[in-house]
């Protein structure tokens, strides 16, 4: 095996989901409607070689058969991950598996924390990261982490009755080895029958927008008057600081998801093009996403997106939220509902809404992503786990419908009561997470906020949401697609590809905020022409081919075309 070479990435910061995601938070996915829970995930026995059979052990679950107290040290791969200690939530896993959780979470660079545990060996029992980090590769071996699929053939027959079939699939390399699971994993069937609709959102502040005109925003001119029209009539929002007409996610070391994924998701610009698929990472060609990206330099240009917007993190982003700093904002709602809900309770004239956003030039409707067959993080065992077999016997319990309903129920009587035979969440409890999250998660941290296993075809308890959320959703039918067989496409992080691949998305992180700042469309154009020649210098077509092929395989493994 070669050795493994740390990679620099010097993120401004990490996010949720997305989400973000890109997804985020989760792929931005969330089931709407209601189903029986038992039909959850539509999972069954799924054997792994063995013949398949229902026998007594497998019927039991593993985690009611040892629940002796021990620990379990989990790092999450996200700087933004807040599980503090004590709350509901972990006294329910300690009740009902009798593990005790030991989050343990990165400061500062989240990959480099990563890169620099596995180059020493020192990673800890279990790890969850996003499917499509460059270390998913390197870890998907028994160098590292521990074939899932072994650990429950003997420890845990239970794990094959709460596993998806089809994501079991998926993930399965090509010696049958399954060595993650991800959360809130769905197939294109699963977006049909449980409704699912995507995160993505163009918001822009209700009171703003109605006050310049409703404008037609999906139009490079229409976008730039709304911008300057709201910044001429609101150049100050309440608390007397400067309104920021447009700003998207944060920006990280290989670029934004802003102004990557969703932007080609709301020009409908398909993955493929004549044929050939193309990494939303590194810079798509369509003459429509340059045309786009141009528009927003030539925002910047106009003064309507400040230097703010280049630097801000996502707390930064949050803040700005909740206190209405934004008139349009390009970000997955589901990543902001603290800020989102709480500038409702407390202003709700200045709510945002979701509208229809930058398209292409004939206006086509967008074509927007929800988590696919790759779910959105994905959660491993390793090889330095002390007691795997508890430690898959944990993993079963929280796929499990005891699982889901204690990570976002609670406990009944304190969280939630049966009303009807249905779970309905205490009204105290949905508004102090509503209003007082720090609070919150202190108390209880339920809803899913340890979601490293949540199924958003089992979770179906989620209360109405209310406004502004409900609009959200409500604008996102009919505009959401899945685009699961593109993921799951990377090289190993070490290999010449994977490499390559890791040199191209760094230079697009360094040239992506360049070409939004340049000073005029010519400085543009040849900040492109110079990355496309950097990509030439280091042979990024090798890394390009090397996606095609997974992208082409991808499909033969569900039978997509």
């Amino acid at each position: 095996m070669k050795k493994i070479k740390i990679a620099k990435l010097l993120c401004l910061v990490l996010a949720l989901t997305m989400a973000v995601t890109l997804l985020a938070a989760c792929g931005g996915s969330q089931p709407t409607g209601s189903s029986d829970t038992s039909k959850a995930s539509d999972t069954a026995a799924v054997s792994t070689g063995a013949a398949e059979s229902t026998t007594a052990a497998e019927e039991e679950p593993g985690w009611k058969k040892d629940t002796s107290p021990m620990q379990l040290d989990w790092y999450v791969n996200e700087t933004w991950f807040d599980n503090p200690k004590g709350n509901l939530a972990h006294e329910l896993i300690k009740e009902q598996t009798g593990i005790d959780i030991n989050f343990i979470v990165p400061v500062g660079n989240a990959g480099q924390k990563l890169n620099t545990m596995i180059a020493s060996n020192s990673l800890p029992d279990m790890v969850t990261l996003g499917w499509y980090e460059q270390q998913v590769p390197q870890l998907s071996t028994d160098a590292y982490t521990y074939p899932l699929n072994e650990l429950a053939d003997k420890y845990d027959p239970y794990f094959w009755k709460v596993a998806a079939p089809d994501i079991v699939n998926w993930y399965k390399d090509k010696d049958g080895n399954l060595f993650g699971y991800p959360c809130n994993g769905n197939t294109p069937d699963d977006n049909t029958k449980y409704n699912v609709i995507s995160n993505r959102s163009f918001l822009v502040r209700k009171d703003i927008y109605e006050a310049i005109g409703k404008p037609d925003m999906r139009t490079p001119d229409g976008f730039l008057n709304a911008l300057k029209a709201a910044k001429e009539k609101f150049p100050k929002v309440d608390n007397g600081q400067s309104l920021i007409p447009f700003s998207g996610t944060y920006f990280t070391s290989i670029g934004n998801n802003s102004y990557e994924d969703m932007l080609l998701e709301y020009l409908a610009i398909p993955r493929e093009i004549d044929g050939k698929f193309y990494d939303t990472r590194c810079g798509n060609p369509h003459p429509e996403y340059i045309s786009w990206l141009k528009t927003f330099r030539k925002a910047h240009e106009m003064g309507m997106m400040p230097t703010d917007v280049f630097v801000d993190d996502r707390t930064k982003i949050e803040e700005k939220i909740q206190q209405g700093r934004y008139f349009a904002l390009f970000y997955q709602w589901k990543d902001a509902m603290i800020p989102l809900g709480q500038l409702y309770t407390n202003k709700p004239e200045e709510t945002y809404i979701s509208v229809d956003g930058p398209a292409n030039s004939k206006l086509d409707p967008p074509m927007l992503s929800t988590t696919g067959y790759s779910g959105w993080e994905l959660t491993m065992i390793t090889k330095n786990c002390k007691n795997p077999d508890r430690a898959i016997k944990f993993m079963s319990w929280g796929m499990s419908e005891d699982g889901q309903k204690a990570l976002y129920l609670g406990r009944e009587g304190e969280t939630y009561d049966m009303v009807d035979n249905k779970p309905v969440i205490k009204p105290e409890i949905n508004k102090m997470k509503n209003s007082d999250m720090a609070t919150f998660k202190k108390k209880y941290n339920t809803y899913g906020e340890i979601w490293m296993f949540n199924s958003s075809m089992m979770n179906l308890w989620e209360p109405d949401p209310g406004q502004p959320f409900n609009q959200y959703r409500e604008w996102a039918k009919g505009k959401s697609s899945h685009y699961g067989v593109y993921d799951n496409n990377r090289p190993v992080a070490d290999s010449d590809e994977g490499e390559i691949l890791a040199k191209a998305e760094n230079k697009w992180g360094e040239i992506l905020p360049k070409l939004l700042m340049a000073k005029s469309d010519e400085e543009f154009d040849k900040l492109w022409k110079d990355y496309e020649d950097y990509k030439t210098s280091v042979d990024y077509q090798k890394a390009l081919d090397y996606q095609r092929t997974k992208v082409a395989e991808n499909k033969a493994k569900v039978g997509a075309k």
